[in-house]
C-alpha cells in the first residue's frame, strides 16, 4: 500500500503541470477573451451545438445535464453575444431549435484543432500502444463514478 500511496501523491503533483500541457486553460481563455466574457459553460453549449447541430433547449440542458430553465439563461447570454439564434424548427413550428453562428463555429473549430494540434504534440513521443494504455485508463478513470467505483458502459458491462 505503501507505494500506491506514493504513486498517488505523484500524480497528484504531477496534474497542474498536466493540465497546462495538455493546454486545457490558455486555449480557453483565448476563446473566451475573443467574445469578451462567454464562460466555459457556455463554450461547452456552444461544442455541443457544433458538433450536433440545432438542439432544443431541453436536448441541449440534457446533454448538458443542466435544468431547462438554467439552458434557457444560458442561450439568452449566447443570443446577446451574438453567438446563437433561436430558430424554428421547420418540421413543427411550435418547436424552437438553438443554432450556432457561422461565427461561432469557426471560433469553436479553430478550438478544436488547436487542442487536437496540442494532444498530438505533448503525447508524440509515446509509441502508439503507449498511447494506447494512455487513453485506456484514462476511459477507465472517465468511466468511474464519484467515489471510483467503474460504471457500465454502453454495452451495459462494466469497465475493467
Amino acid at each position: 500500500m505503501k507505494k500506491r500511496a506514493e504513486l498517488l501523491r505523484r500524480l497528484e503533483e504531477l496534474g497542474p503541470t498536466l493540465r497546462r500541457r495538455i493546454g486545457d486553460s490558455e486555449p480557453h481563455e483565448s476563446f473566451l477573451n475573443r467574445f469578451g466574457g462567454v464562460t466555459l459553460h457556455q463554450f461547452g453549449a456552444l461544442r455541443h451545438l457544433v458538433r450536433r447541430g440545432p438542439l432544443t433547449m431541453h436536448e441541449l440542458a440534457a446533454l448538458m445535464n443542466i435544468s431547462p430553465s438554467s439552458a434557457t439563461q444560458l442561450v439568452d447570454r449566447l443570443v446577446q453575444h451574438g453567438l446563437v439564434d433561436r430558430v424554428a424548427d421547420p418540421a413543427d413550428r411550435r418547436v424552437h431549435r438553438v443554432a450556432v453562428s457561422s461565427v461561432a463555429t469557426e471560433v469553436v473549430r479553430d478550438f478544436e484543432r488547436e487542442k487536437s494540434r496540442r494532444l498530438a504534440k505533448l503525447f508524440a513521443s509515446l509509441t502508439e500502444d503507449e498511447l494506447a494504455v494512455v487513453v485506456s485508463i484514462a476511459e477507465r478513470i472517465a468511466g468511474a463514478d464519484a467515489a471510483g467505483t467503474p460504471t457500465l458502459n454502453g454495452t451495459g458491462s462494466a469497465h475493467r
